[in-house]
Parts: C-alpha cells; sequence; structure tokens
C-alpha cells in the first residue's frame, strides 16, 4: 500500500504540483522558506520515528513526504531562474517538461533502494 502510495505521489502529484506552482508566481523567498521549513521539519519527524518503518510508519511516511515536497519546492525554484535566464519559448517549454520529470528523480532512490533490501 505505502509504496502505491509513494508512486502516485511521484508520478501524479510531483508534476501537478510542479506545474501549479511555476504557474503562480509566489516569488523566491517564501518558497525557500517553505522549502527550509519543510526539509526540517522531515528531520524532526525522522528522529521521533524509531529505526524501523514497520514500528511507526505515519512519521516516517510524513517525514518522506516533507524531504519530497522541498525537493519539488527547490525544482520550481531552479526552474524559474533558468526561465529567466533564458526566456525563449523552445527554453520555456523545456524547462517545464525537465522540471516535471525531476519530481520522479525520489521514486528511483526509493525503487533502488528497495530492491537492495530484498
Amino acid at each position: 500500500m505505502m509504496l502505491l502510495v509513494l508512486f502516485t505521489m511521484a508520478f501524479v502529484l510531483g508534476p501537478g504540483l510542479f506545474l501549479i506552482l511555476l504557474h503562480y508566481d509566489f516569488g523566491r523567498g517564501p518558497l525557500a522558506l517553505v522549502a527550509s521549513l519543510l526539509v526540517v521539519a522531515s528531520f524532526v519527524l525522522r528522529s521521533e520515528a524509531g529505526l524501523t518503518l514497520a514500528l511507526e510508519p505515519v512519521p516516517v511516511f510524513l517525514s518522506i513526504a516533507a524531504i519530497w515536497i522541498a525537493w519539488v519546492l527547490v525544482l520550481v525554484l531552479v526552474v524559474r531562474a533558468w526561465r529567466s535566464a533564458h526566456p525563449t519559448a523552445a527554453a520555456q517549454r523545456w524547462s517545464r517538461a525537465i522540471g516535471a520529470m525531476g519530481t520522479t528523480v525520489p521514486w528511483f532512490g526509493f525503487a533502488a533502494a528497495q530492491m537492495m533490501v530484498k
């Protein structure tokens, strides 16, 4: 079940969230602040979660979700910087596509870790 939720987050919610956030201009400061706070929250949740996933899955899941959302926010910041430096139409399209695909990168790390455990 957890695997399906993480897959859906990575391949459906991630690109969708990325494209929504890219569309609206919140400014760099608020996005960077939220991303930083999410990273801190992830570390706090993980430190209280224990060492095994089977004992306390909720804090571990929330920690993974927080760090992943922070990743999406950082991608939005990077793509916005790239788009302002390269204002051509082709660069706009490619940056949007590559950024949306970039939101799935943590899934491949998670899948590789799962393969190593089995």
